[in-house]
């Protein structure tokens, strides 16, 4: 069976596995990747220790990076805005995204940039 190379991706990110692991399990799935995702969480359940957080901040701020220059933090949690950073440095602007983003998951995170 062929899978479909954005589920694969989306399968590695989401459960920090190989491409052989993401492309196994979506072929075990027969493509479905929620059942791919649940099949790999049997193997491989989450880790809340500091080396796996450390790497999700990591990873969330190297996106952020690659997306372009960040102008303002904006924090909000539903619909009211609970506070809203000018930022003038793009990587200090990416690594505070990324530790709110990973750290406080109630919290909805809008960047503006240029």
């Amino acid at each position: 069976m062929s899978v479909d190379l954005s589920h694969v991706d989306l399968v590695r990110e989401r459960m920090h596995v190989g491409y052989d692991e993401a492309r196994a399990a979506l072929e075990a799935s027969h493509g479905d990747v929620v059942a791919a995702l649940a099949r790999l969480e049997k193997t491989h359940p989450p880790t809340n220790d500091l080396l796996a957080i450390g790497g999700e901040i990591m990873d969330e701020v190297q996106r952020l990076l690659d997306r372009g220059v960040i102008r303002k933090i904006r924090v909000k949690l539903g619909r009211r805005t609970l506070k809203e950073i000018p930022v003038s440095l793009t990587a200090l602007g990416a690594l505070t995204v990324g530790l709110a983003a990973v750290l406080i998951s109630l919290f909805a995170i809008e960047l503006d940039r240029d």
